[in-house]
């Protein structure tokens, strides 16, 4: 960001002049802050705030214009009580859309297994959406921070969906091998900012980035094609994981995927 004055211009080399007409800046994570921000334009700002450009914890409801017949509708009385409000969707974070449903219309079961296995068409829809690989980090880098700083818990969601999108799309892996060594990169920021056991979930017990991120490595490994510089860049990432966390990403027989045999009845 600059700031423009009478005598000049101020940009990130000289925080500090702005003091003067702002709060003072508590320096001492500033360089977290630039760590986390490294994608972020006044482009992906535009593109994923509210139309009301506030972000707020908890998205207003409006009165339901035909709540009498949705209440009508409902089938129970959570259904009742929810049919009288909607969303407002001036208020509403617009983060790219990660719909593999809708996508997977019409595939045969060999392509619907494929797809899941591998998500390079969803990741190339998302880059597409976003504009550039640069501004899907940057929509990643936002979505952490809105949840972070925000505590919206969809943006943690979208952070969620992205990252399992990207670990899990294997021929990316060659084909995008700068993309990937951003996000190694910005998903390490990211983990220095949460507990060790944040990401698991309280009911299985399974760690949702761990279970993530061995599909990742194994594709780094595995993969054909995937540039030397990346993989090393890969193994530091997960060897510092599995120091500082104590993650788990050995091989496991239960990791492979499960194949059924289809036949006819007789």
């Amino acid at each position: 960001a600059v700031v423009s004055t009478q005598s000049g211009y101020y940009g990130r080399d000289q925080p500090k002049c702005i003091d003067t007409m702002l709060a003072p800046y508590p320096y001492q994570h500033y360089q977290r802050w630039c760590s986390l921000t490294t994608h972020v334009t006044s482009t992906t700002v535009t593109r994923v705030q509210p139309q009301c450009k506030l972000i707020q914890a908890a998205t207003p409801l409006l009165t339901n214009p035909d709540a009498a017949q949705d209440v009508a509708r409902a089938t129970s009385v959570e259904d009742k009580l929810d049919a009288n409000f909607i969303q407002d969707d001036s208020q509403i974070m617009r983060f790219s859309k990660v719909d593999r449903k809708s996508a997977t219309a019409g595939f045969s079961a060999a392509q619907l297994t494929q797809f899941y296995m591998d998500t390079t068409s969803s990741l190339n829809s998302l880059i597409e959406h976003s504009g550039s690989e640069e501004e899907l980090l940057g929509e990643l880098q936002v979505s952490f921070i809105v949840f972070l700083l925000g505590h919206v818990y969809s943006a943690f969601d979208q952070w969620k969906r992205l990252v399992d999108t990207i670990c899990r799309a294997q021929q990316s892996l060659s084909e995008r091998p700068n993309f990937y060594k951003a996000f190694i990169r910005t998903l390490h920021y990211h983990l220095k900012e949460t507990p060790s056991d944040f990401f698991v979930d309280i009911v299985s017990r399974n760690n949702f980035l761990v279970t993530t991120l061995k599909l990742l490595f194994e594709g780094l490994r595995e993969e054909e094609g995937v540039s030397g510089e990346l993989r090393t860049r890969g193994d530091k990432f997960r060897a510092h994981l599995e120091n500082y966390y104590t993650w788990d990403f050995s091989y496991c027989e239960d990791d492979d995927p499960v194949v059924v045999e289809m036949f006819e009845p007789g």
